[in-house]
């Protein structure tokens, strides 16, 4: 931010502004992601960051500079905002990693944003992860800009002509091939303890199949319209909650597969057990009775999975809704239906 620095060089107190924000650059860090570390290590006692005049504070509305450390979401958008907002001028951002400059692995998720387009940005440091050397160079560009006025990049590039004689480079073509996902098996039978076994039998005796998946795990597959009767026979039989609710998209199969997995606090032998209940729906009506009024931790997740893929609880209030997901989120964001963005290349 040019005004920032213009004000640290204008004025008759100008020398005794530009020292004193050189040599307390205090950054508020905002950890989204594994960069963390690598700010953690750079003002640790290896490197000390502090003996160049930076010291991690932890108070936006009394610091100078915010370090962005990895990916930010369309969420946490709004907080990086509200951070930088709350910080008094002159203050100044640095980003770490990949993942703020270009998103890194997660260059074409859904939820994803480009912090420099949510706070003006000073420096970007790359790597994946960034190193502290990496870190500490880039807060001591900034303390130079302070100084001298003029921002400079720390590297600098051999320029070569590729002029003629030379041999011109060919644009890559891309290297993505859409191929079907693998059948996708949830019961796949494996060996397990005597107890598992019994305990397994004991739930087919209310006529439903199970199969072993692993000790204390069981799986259990019914079709859609037999899934609230076989909830309440597991709710009779002792399972008392749901630990998680799962969707799993396979497009070329042209159906979802829904789980919930139950578990149970009220009876001791079932406390180590998790028993995946699910059943198959086709995703051109991907409609399932809901199981939150037998079993209220289900709402939360159903909720969720109706954000993500557009499964539709019958039953549950919230369907039809955003529940998670910011407001310009693209609709069922982890459904199989998008394109994957190609590379660009230029000549």
């Amino acid at each position: 931010m040019e005004e920032n620095i213009k004000f640290l060089r204008s004025g008759i107190l100008a020398p005794i502004k530009k020292w004193g924000t050189h040599w307390s650059l205090w950054p508020v860090h905002l950890v989204t992601a594994c960069c963390g570390a690598e700010l953690a290590h750079a003002f640790a006692s290896g490197y000390d960051g502090e003996r160049i005049g930076a010291l991690n504070y932890g108070i936006a509305r009394q610091t100078n500079l915010i370090i962005v450390e990895g990916a930010i979401t369309r969420k946490m958008a709004r907080v990086l905002r509200i951070t930088w907002e709350q910080m008094p001028d002159p203050k100044f951002v640095i980003i770490m990693g990949t993942c703020g400059l270009n998103g890194g692995v997660f260059w074409n998720s859904y939820h994803l944003v480009k912090p420099f387009e949510v706070v003006p940005v000073n420096y970007f440091i790359p790597g994946c992860p960034s190193t502290p050397e990496a870190l500490l160079r880039g807060i001591r560009q900034l303390q130079n800009e302070i100084r001298t006025g003029e921002p400079r990049s720390s590297i600098e590039f051999e320029k070569v002509d590729l002029g003629k004689g030379k041999m011109m480079p060919v644009t890559p073509k891309s290297p993505k091939k859409i191929s079907l996902a693998p059948s996708i098996v949830v019961n796949v039978p494996r060996k397990a303890d005597e107890e598992t076994k019994k305990l397994a039998d004991e739930i087919s005796k209310l006529g439903l199949a199970t199969t072993v998946t692993g000790k204390n795990r069981i799986a259990l597959r019914v079709e859609k319209d037999e899934l609230v009767d076989a909830a309440k026979k597991l709710q009779n039989f002792g399972f008392d909650h749901v630990k998680n609710v799962n969707v799993i998209d396979v497009p070329n199969e042209d159906k979802f597969i829904v789980e919930y997995h139950l578990g149970s606090y009220s009876k001791r032998e079932l406390m180590p057990v998790v028993l995946n209940l699910f059943t198959e729906l086709p995703r051109s009506e991907p409609k399932l009775k809901s199981l939150a009024k037998i079993f209220p931790s289900a709402d939360y997740m159903e909720r969720e999975m109706h954000d993500f893929f557009g499964v539709v609880f019958e039953g549950n209030e919230w369907m039809g809704r955003k529940f998670l997901l910011a407001p310009d989120t693209p609709e069922y964001p982890l459904k199989k239906d998008f394109k994957l963005e190609e590379e660009k290349y230029l000549r």
